[in-house]
């Protein structure tokens, strides 16, 4: 799963990777966002402006929170296929934590770049599409998020429809090479959010 994520480039960083686009004052400065919070994303009726969502959608059913999608059941699941159409959305990201235990571990890409998560959105809410882990997560966690490479940010932002190829994308076996390492324990706190939360921890030896 995805359960927490940082958003720490300044808009100078930003605009120099993605160009021209309009971001939300909430976007740059934090290390620990968490479920329920405001966060930054592109969705299809405007892809070059950043929007605020509340990450996480209540379950009709248990009012239980929800903020992640598998993407092997997107099409089949009455809360989420009905959203592929005209409802996806990237949640911009530099970086996502992982639990081992209760040691946290901090993933990147190589050039710590930002990148995008695939999601779905409705209402103002939004959650993260994920899938399973391949050899990125090293046996710290069977499943991961969907990050789409900025190649194909326009693909599954494209205009309504092409539930088809929406599909390919988050299933696609393709994803950047991460980098991963302990982090402090603070990050598991939400209150904890600052540069703290990225200092090294320590190194679990059963990894492997």
């Amino acid at each position: 799963m995805c359960g927490r994520f940082t958003q720490t480039k300044t808009r100078e960083e930003v605009l120099k990777q993605l160009g021209e686009v309009e971001l939300p004052p909430l976007f740059h400065g934090r290390y620990n966002v968490a479920p329920t919070q405001n966060v930054a994303v592109f969705r299809q009726s405007n892809p070059t402006k950043a929007q605020q969502c509340i990450w996480g959608f209540q379950n009709p059913h248990s009012g239980a929170l929800v903020i992640n999608a598998r993407s092997e059941t997107l099409a089949e699941r009455p809360m989420f296929k009905d959203l592929l159409a005209a409802n996806r959305c990237l949640i911009p990201a530099d970086g996502f934590y992982e639990w081992k235990g209760k040691q946290p571990y901090y993933f990147q890409t190589l050039k710590q770049q930002l990148f995008g998560f695939a999601g779905l959105w409705r209402e103002g809410r939004c959650v993260i599409i994920t899938r399973a882990a391949d050899q990125n997560m090293q046996g710290i966690h069977h499943r991961m998020p969907v990050i789409i490479d900025q190649t194909q940010w326009n693909n599954w932002l494209a205009s309504p429809g092409k539930v088809t190829s929406a599909l390919t994308i988050v299933s696609s076996d393709v994803t950047p090479q991460l980098t991963s390492r302990p982090v402090s324990r603070r990050v598991n706190k939400v209150v904890n959010d600052d540069a703290g939360c990225l200092d090294p921890g320590e190194i679990q030896g059963d990894l492997f």
